[in-house]
C-alpha cells in the first residue's frame, strides 16, 4: 500500500467513526506548498501581525474567487455557500448557512512544541441562528453558531487529534469557555458576543500554544495540522451570515 493510500485509508476511516462536528479533527497533517495567490491586497511583507511580532508563515487575503481553491470542505449536512466576495475597500469570504453545516478546512504543518504559533483573522457577522432555548457550548441541542475558527492538532492515531475552537455567539459572553459536547478533545473559546454594528469588523490574533495550555491544561502534545472555518445552522434549521477575511498563520520571533 502506497503512503498516498495509507493516508486516504486513514482519513476514511475517521470519517466512518467520528460524529459530524467531530470529523473536522480528523484532517491529517499534510504541508501543502501552494503557490502564491494573485491578490490586489498588500503583500506578506507589509501585513505584520497587529499584536505580536511574527514572521508571517501563511496569508489569506481573500483577493478573488480563486483563493478559495486552496480549501478543501468537508460537508457535514447540506452545503454553506462560501463565496469571495469585494467591498468597496477589500474583499472577503460570505458565509450563508441556510440548515446547513459545512467547514473550509487548510492543512498546513506548524511547529508547535519548539515554536510558538499564532493566527489572526477578521470576522463579522451579520446574522446569527434562530435559537429557541438558551445558549449554550456544551449541549448538543441548537449547537449552531454564526462563525467558527478552528485551530487542529493532529495525532497520528486521529482519536487522540485536539482543537482549539473559536466563536462568535449570540448570547454567551466573551471569554466563557468550554468543552464541545461531542468530543473532550475539543476545548471552545468565545471571543466575540452579540451583533456588530453596520459595516463593524474585528481583529482577532491568538497565541495559540497559550490558548492550548489555558484550556487543555499543559503544553500542546501534537502539532498543528489543519485550520478551518465554519458556519452552521442545521440543529436549528435557520439562517446564518458571517463573513471572515485575512487569516494569517505564523510564528512568533
Amino acid at each position: 500500500m502506497t503512503h498516498s493510500s495509507s493516508t486516504k485509508n486513514k482519513i476514511t476511516s475517521a470519517l466512518l467513526f467520528l460524529p459530524a462536528i467531530v470529523i473536522i479533527i480528523s484532517v491529517i497533517a499534510i504541508f501543502v506548498n501552494c503557490p502564491r495567490l494573485f491578490m490586489f491586497k498588500k503583500v506578506v511583507s507589509q501585513t505584520p501581525f497587529l499584536k505580536y511580532k511574527a514572521q508571517v508563515l501563511k496569508y489569506f487575503p481573500f483577493a478573488d474567487e480563486s483563493s478559495l481553491g486552496e480549501w478543501e470542505e468537508k460537508i457535514f449536512k447540506g452545503k454553506v455557500a462560501y463565496k469571495v466576495e469585494k467591498g468597496r475597500d477589500f474583499s472577503y469570504v460570505r458565509a450563508r448557512s441556510v440548515s446547513a453545516a459545512s467547514a473550509l478546512y487548510y492543512r498546513i504543518k506548524m511547529d508547535v512544541r519548539r515554536k510558538q504559533p499564532v493566527i489572526s483573522w477578521r470576522w463579522r457577522v451579520e446574522k446569527f441562528p434562530d435559537k429557541k432555548l438558551p445558549e449554550n457550548l456544551e449541549t448538543r441541542e441548537e449547537d449552531d453558531f454564526a462563525a467558527r475558527i478552528y485551530v487542529i492538532f493532529t495525532a497520528s492515531f486521529f482519536t487522540n487529534s485536539k482543537v482549539l475552537e473559536y466563536i462568535w455567539a449570540r448570547d454567551l459572553g466573551a471569554g466563557t469557555v468550554g468543552t464541545s459536547p461531542y468530543s473532550e478533545n475539543i476545548k471552545m473559546m468565545v471571543l466575540k458576543s452579540g451583533p456588530a454594528k453596520e459595516g463593524e469588523w474585528f481583529d482577532e490574533e491568538r497565541d495559540i500554544a497559550a490558548d492550548y495550555k489555558k484550556m487543555f491544561g499543559k503544553s500542546p502534545e501534537y502539532d498543528i495540522g489543519a485550520v478551518a472555518f465554519m458556519t452552521n445552522t442545521e440543529h436549528t434549521g435557520t439562517e446564518a451570515v458571517a463573513k471572515y477575511d485575512e487569516i494569517k498563520l505564523g510564528y512568533r520571533q
